[in-house]
């Protein structure tokens, strides 16, 4: 059994178990607690930006995307960690979130002078926040995943900068992720699919994590609509009919049956994507590591190889209500959408 040492951080009165507070359900490298953030700035602009701490890996890393439709910028950051600092550093690198008041409001800021992509927003929670159920995956006997998240709609005021041409959002509805756990792969699964879709409307949110085996069989439904006093009602069952070129989504339908019984229709059009292979959630080894690309997403090569997990921002309708958000899709080998080739 791994000991692990005591560190200032165990004066504090907030032990969760009858260990060192270094202590989590599994010592392993692969342990994580990360935040992601998402906004959609419409004609086809979609950013994101995320901050984790790798207790056991010995790093902290944080991480910014923002595609334009024929260009992805990445920033990747990353610095040692040693078990006695303070995980909550909120500056890695030229990439700073801060939650400068914990669920209510996060900072974030891109400034390297060196970068044509800077950013400085101020995200604001919209609801308060809902956390999913603990998702674990076993595979072969081994753990390979035992994660939680907590999602929050929130609105984004500030500054997005690329090649010069800024964009400004004021109160712009979009969304975060924050979660913890073991996650053994990082990307789009090899095999299988998982969708998450975050669309934000006028007076709620509706938001929902699926995981599918490679026979497309279901194994993990979560869902909520959002308001103002939280969860309102959870999703129950969800049929989808999605519409992609190959690893890319172009839109689809949902039918959300939720457990007030309501079926709500949601109908969903993608209008640019985050390339997340290029801001470290890649298998490809020496694509994540620390440095800054600038990707011509027109060059058929570029394009093909950095085929992988997107956060796709969206236009959305429900029951006839327009609103905006993402859906995030990771695909492998699917028999539904993406058949496993004769080949193999």
């Amino acid at each position: 059994m791994t000991r692990l040492p005591l560190t200032p951080a165990d004066e504090a009165y907030r032990h969760q178990d009858v260990a060192p507070v270094l202590n989590t359900a599994h010592v392993d490298p692969a342990w994580a607690e990360r935040c992601w953030h998402l906004l959609n700035l419409g004609d086809g602009w979609v950013l994101g930006a995320g901050r984790a701490t790798w207790p056991h890996g010995g790093r902290r890393t944080a991480v910014a995307g923002l595609n334009t439709g024929k260009v992805q910028f990445a920033r990747r950051s990353q610095e040692p960690f040693v078990q006695s600092e303070d995980p909550d550093t909120p500056q890695v690198g030229a990439i700073r979130i801060e939650a400068t008041r914990p669920l209510r409001e996060v900072r974030l800021v891109l400034d390297d002078p060196d970068l044509a992509f800077a950013f400085d927003l101020t995200y604001e929670a919209r609801f308060p926040p809902v956390p999913t159920d603990r998702n674990t995956i076993e595979r072969d006997g081994q753990i390979v995943t035992d994660y939680m998240n907590f999602f929050q709609p929130g609105l984004y005021s500030g500054w997005v900068r690329a090649d010069g041409e800024e964009r400004r959002v004021q109160r712009r509805a979009g969304f975060r992720d924050r979660g913890w756990g073991l996650r053994k792969h990082e990307g789009s699964a090899r095999r299988g699919m998982h969708i998450f879709t975050a669309c934000e409307l006028g007076e709620e949110s509706l938001y929902m994590l699926l995981y599918e085996t490679a026979s497309a069989r279901r194994v993990f439904t979560n869902g909520w609509v959002i308001g103002p006093a939280g969860a309102s009602d959870t999703v129950r069952e969800v049929e989808h009919e999605m519409r992609f070129d190959g690893r890319l989504l172009l839109g689809g339908e949902m039918s959300v049956t939720l457990s007030s019984g309501r079926v709500r229709q949601v109908h969903i059009e993608a209008e640019g994507r985050v390339w997340m292979e290029s801001v470290g959630y890649t298998a490809v080894p020496g694509r994540g590591d620390p440095g800054a690309d600038r990707l011509d997403l027109t060059d058929p090569e570029t394009f093909a190889a950095y085929q992988g997990l997107f956060d796709n921002g969206c236009r959305f309708s429900v029951d006839g209500e327009d609103g905006h958000g993402f859906v995030e899709v990771g695909l492998g080998i699917h028999q539904r959408y993406r058949p496993e080739s004769p080949e193999g």
